[in-house]
């Protein structure tokens, strides 16, 4: 009889080990699934908004690029907040498309007000007038930076500007930026209501 127990005893402390061995299988598995499959739907998200996947960190130059704000102050790339996904719109107020997807920005904004997200529009216009003129036009006045964070580059004629040391020229071009590297790149103007972009930018903007 107590060799019968000894025999059970072992049996059911074997089929406890081999459970809690399955059970932590199946876990690294989901958890391996989970991760590819998370990069999976990224790529094909940004296949479906035809966006670039750029994936490099930005340079010293970017990040130290003084960009002005409406006070004249100063600010870098470099200064942007940790473990926030930062959408960077490089447009103007005399480029129809640049204008044509403001909404369309501002829209995408507030349906991330439960993430850490923040955009920054990198104006090319020649001063602080023309800007301020069509935001009040617009909308009456410039957004709150929390919204939607203006910014100027100063870079005159015949100078290097920021957005060409990301390597365009075009107006408007977005791009990605989280904890220093560059994510993607989207050419041109765009709904940026579209569903396949508020995915992404939901799938990687950490939540509050």
């Amino acid at each position: 009889m107590e060799l019968i127990e000894r025999v059970d005893a072992k049996r059911v402390f074997l089929w406890l080990t081999a459970a809690a061995l399955a059970v932590t299988l199946m876990a690294l598995i989901l958890g391996g699934i989970r991760a590819g499959g998370r990069e999976g739907l990224v790529k094909e998200l940004l296949a479906e908004t035809d966006a670039e996947i750029i994936d490099a960190p930005l340079t010293e130059q970017q990040a130290r690029w003084p960009l002005e704000m409406q006070d004249g102050q100063r600010v870098e790339l470099s200064q942007l907040p940790r473990d926030t996904l930062v959408f960077v719109n490089f447009w103007a107020t005399w480029c129809p498309p640049c204008r044509n997807e403001l909404p369309s920005m501002l829209k995408l904004r507030q349906s991330l007000g439960d993430r850490r997200f923040a955009m920054i529009a990198v104006s090319y216009d020649d001063d602080w007038d023309a800007i301020s003129t069509f935001f009040k036009a617009f909308r009456g006045g410039i957004p709150a930076p929390s919204e939607l964070f203006v910014l100027r580059d100063t870079a005159g004629d015949g100078q290097l500007t920021l957005r060409e040391t990301f390597g365009t020229t075009k107006l408007p071009d977005s791009y990605v930026v989280m904890n220093g590297r560059v994510l993607a790149r989207f050419v041109n103007v765009r709904n940026w209501t579209h569903p396949s972009i508020v995915d992404y930018f939901r799938l990687l903007a950490p939540a509050r």
